[in-house]
Parts: C-alpha cells; sequence; structure tokens
C-alpha cells in the first residue's frame, strides 16, 4: 500500500505541475470507528482535452480504487480477527466456568475434605487433634518436596534432578514418624512426655533399671491415682488418705502440692502424679512448680498446626518458635530476626535429645552404683574396725579380770599392786585404741582418695562427649550427668 501511495504522489505533482484542478468531495460512512472515504477529481475546462491530463486523471482514478480495495480486504481481515477475538473470549470464559464446576464437584473428593470426614468419624476430639497434625506433617514433607523440585528447575537442573531432589526432600523416615506421633500424643494429652523418653527411636521400651524404676513412679500407689479415684468416686478411703495438707505446705523433696477439684483439697504428690492429675483435668499444680506440665512440651513446635493465613517462625531473640502472620513471618525473615524451622531438622533434634537425656539417665545411674559401692565399702570399713574396737575392749575386760582373779588368789598382793594392774591395762587398751582410730581415718582416706579418682576418671570419660557431660554438684554424689546446651 506505501507503493500506491507513493505511485499518487508522483501522479498528482504531475497533475500539479499541468495545472490539474482537484477538486473532492467527501462521503464517510461510520461502521464500527472504521472509515470510507470517496473522493472525485476533476479537470480545468482548459485541460479537459490534454491527452496527458487526461492520462494523468485515468491513473489518480486506477490508484484510489487499489487503495480502497485494500482498504476493504484490511477491514474484513481486521472483522475476523475481531470475531475470533470474541470467540476465544467466549471460549475461555467458558472453560473457566466449565472448571469451576470441575472443582466444585470434585472439591467433595479433595485430600483435606476427604480426611476431614475420615476424621470427623473419630469420637475423641484428642485423637481426632493427633490426626490432624499428621496430616499436617504430611503437607509440610510435601511443601518441601516441591519447593526442593522448584529450586532445582529455576536453578536450571534437568527433570530427573528435579523429581530426585522432591523424593529425598518429601520422604519421611519412619524414626520421624514414631517421634512425630509421640510429640502429637505428648502434646493432646494423650502420654506422658517422661514415659515416652523411655522409648528409643524404633519406639521400643528401653528395659533397664533407670527405665523400670521412672515408669514405676507414675503408678505406685493407686490410691492417688486419679484414674482410679475417677472411676471410684465413692471410695472415701482413697481420697481421705492424702488429705494432710494445705495449698502452703512445704512438701518433701520430690513432691509437690496438687489441688485436687473433686475433693476440694490440696494433696503432696510426686511430679509423676501430678502429671497424671492435670491430663486427667482433675486437678491443677499450685505454687512456683505450675508449669510441671508444659516444661518439658513447649507449646509451639516446628510441628504445630498454626490457623489460616499463620505460619511457624523460630524468633532468634526470643529463642522460641511462635505462630505468626504469614506476611509477618516473611518479613521477619528478610529482616534475619526469624528463620522458618525446618521439621525434619526438628525431629532429628528431638530424637537425639530424647536419646541423650535417656543416656544422661543411665550415666546417673551408673554414678549413684557407685557412690552406693563407696557407701558400702565405708560402711564395711567401719564394722571392720569396730570389731576391732570390741576386739580390744573384750581383751582389756579380760586383762582386767585375770588381774583381780590373780589378786584374789595372792594373799600377799596389795590393793595398790592391783590399781596399778587395772590401771596399765587401762591405759594400754586407750593406746590401742587410739592406734586403731589412726588406722581407721587412714584406711578412711585412703578409700576417699581411691574413690574421688574413680570418679574423676569416670567423669573425664565424658570430656570429649559431644551431648553430655559429667559435672561435680553439691549432691550426695559429687557428680552428676548432664546433657549439653
Amino acid at each position: 500500500m506505501v507503493a500506491f501511495v507513493s505511485s499518487l504522489m508522483v501522479i498528482l505533482v504531475f497533475a500539479v505541475a499541468l495545472g490539474i484542478q482537484v477538486q473532492a468531495s467527501y462521503a464517510q460512512i461510520n461502521n464500527d470507528a472504521d472509515i470510507t472515504t470517496s473522493e472525485q477529481v476533476t479537470l480545468s475546462e482548459d485541460l479537459t482535452n490534454n491527452p496527458l491530463a487526461q492520462d494523468i486523471l485515468k491513473k489518480i482514478e486506477q490508484t484510489k480504487k487499489w487503495i480502497a480495495e485494500l482498504e476493504e480486504r484490511n477491514y474484513e481481515q481486521l472483522e475476523k480477527q475481531r470475531e475470533l477475538e470474541e470467540k476465544r473470549q467466549q471460549s475461555l470464559a467458558k472453560l473457566n466456568q466449565d472448571l469451576k464446576e470441575w472443582e466444585s464437584l470434585w472439591n467433595y473428593y479433595s485430600p483435606r475434605n476427604s480426611y476431614e470426614r475420615f476424621v470427623d468419624k473419630i469420637p475423641d476430639s484428642q485423637v481426632q487433634e493427633v490426626f490432624w497434625d499428621q496430616f499436617e506433617f504430611k503437607e509440610q514433607k510435601v511443601k518441601a518436596g516441591r519447593d526442593a523440585l522448584k529450586k532445582v528447575i529455576a536453578d536450571g537442573g534437568s527433570l530427573h534432578d528435579a523429581r530426585q531432589a522432591y523424593l529425598v526432600a518429601a520422604e519421611t523416615k519412619r524414626i520421624e514418624l514414631i517421634e512425630a506421633n509421640s510429640q502429637f500424643n505428648v502434646r493432646h494429652n494423650l502420654a506422658y512426655y517422661n514415659q515416652q523418653i523411655l522409648f528409643d527411636r524404633e519406639g521400643q521400651f528401653v528395659d533397664s533399671p533407670v527405665t523400670g524404676e521412672k515408669l514405676r513412679k507414675y503408678y505406685e500407689d493407686f490410691r492417688i491415682n486419679p484414674a482410679y479415684l475417677d472411676a471410684n468416686p465413692d471410695d472415701e478411703t482413697s481420697w481421705e488418705e492424702m488429705r494432710r495438707t494445705n495449698q502452703d505446705t512445704d512438701c518433701r523433696e520430690g513432691q509437690i502440692v496438687v489441688h485436687r477439684f473433686h475433693a476440694d483439697d490440696y494433696v503432696c504428690v510426686t511430679m509423676e502424679t501430678a502429671e497424671m492429675w492435670i491430663r486427667h483435668g482433675m486437678g491443677e499444680i499450685m505454687g512456683d512448680s505450675a508449669d510441671v506440665n508444659t516444661r518439658n512440651t513447649p507449646s509451639v513446635t516446628p510441628l504445630t498446626r498454626c490457623d489460616d493465613e499463620f505460619r511457624v517462625v523460630y524468633s532468634n531473640e526470643a529463642e522460641k518458635y511462635s505462630c505468626v502472620l504469614e506476611d509477618t513471618a516473611n518479613k521477619w525473615v528478610e529482616q534475619g530476626i526469624a528463620e522458618f524451622p525446618n521439621p525434619e531438622e526438628y525431629i532429628m533434634k528431638s530424637i537425639e535429645r530424647k536419646e541423650t537425656l535417656l543416656e544422661v539417665e543411665e550415666i546417673n545411674q551408673q554414678i549413684r552404683e557407685i557412690q552406693n559401692e563407696f557407701e558400702d565399702e565405708k560402711t564395711a570399713l567401719k564394722k571392720q574396725y569396730d570389731i576391732k574396737y570390741d576386739g580390744l575392749l573384750s581383751k582389756s575386760k579380760e586383762a582386767e579380770k585375770s588381774a583381780i582373779q590373780d589378786y584374789n588368789e595372792d594373799s600377799d598382793a596389795s590393793k595398790e599392786e592391783l590399781s596399778k594392774m587395772i590401771n596399765s591395762i587401762r591405759e594400754k587398751y586407750e593406746s590401742d585404741k587410739e592406734d586403731v582410730l589412726k588406722d581407721k581415718i587412714k584406711d578412711t582416706k585412703k578409700l576417699e582418695r581411691e574413690h574421688k579418682h574413680k570418679m574423676a576418671e569416670f567423669a573425664q570419660n565424658y570430656d570429649d562427649h559431644p551431648y553430655i557431660q559429667v559435672i561435680s554438684n553439691t549432691g550426695n554424689t559429687g557428680y552428676e550427668a548432664i546433657a549439653r546446651e
């Protein structure tokens, strides 16, 4: 079309040169904002019979005709494109409507809704919460897998590598499931933390003197077991058995005051029994120990199900996990004052901590056994020297008895001689007794040195341990195993 316009311009130039008078009349037709223009070119009277002018006029008309045809074809093409675009938009709208209807139809069978119908059939609300925690844990794993896949793709990796990254990130190990379920049950009051740490990473009970003793603490006396009392509310003997205190009572070491709702009284019970009263909703702990039920189980962890539009973050300053708005969480992470926790890393650390705490108990049991052996050796040493003391005393008494008997049989003996003899015997007894005491002190100190050396060597075995250290304390054992921070 540019070529035609150029030709038209050339012809017009010639027309002007020849004095052709161009008179244009315009007709405008509106058709959806498209304009069609009609032009008429005439000659002045003095050029009417000029052959060159006539030829130029014909060419002008022909050129205008060509331009009109081109504009017509362009208009038809634009109309077709517009109709095509309208049909495309109609198809897209219909597709979106179909997709919405499809989503609405299959939303009933979505993973969350299907799982919700399953959970709703469980009568116990606490068990329902455990199942929902399990579902969210699975969702966290799936999200971790998707994020890993997207990162590989974004970095230019192959589809195979992306799939492998997904499988690695979304994988859930058996030991993770065991530990996660353990935490879920404790969080929803279906298990005791101090009992759960007695099981290893495979979920097997660790049978040892330590674990057995810790487990027995929960069931030492049925008379103060809230489960028993809940099932036997008319057993007045059991209710009255422990009612000897008030909320301000200082219980003996290892016990705390619990307010029992049913009897509206206060009793001193062990920490383990206090946990049972709280779990059954039948009592509460009084005083400074009121946080016993939550001391080992933080309210928010990387496995916590936050409300919609909230997310778990770890605050670097507060050093704890919290549920915060997702926008706030993202802002904190960008500012470097918080981090998004890794559930898998948290689970593995929880397993390590559980095993560490169990090992700490085992080591403290060994320390107590060494201390008990030391106490037994001291007792045996005391008995040994008590026998020596008794022997000296018996020997002295026999000597006095013999001296008196000799005095009675010898008529020439005087009382002064007898008195001197007895004093001599008693002085020897005191001298021998003092020698025995020196030996006893010497042997006792030697025994204490050996014990101290033995305990120091025992503690040194854990100097390079990554999770445990043995430190000196002011208790009866002198040493204590603790978990490293």
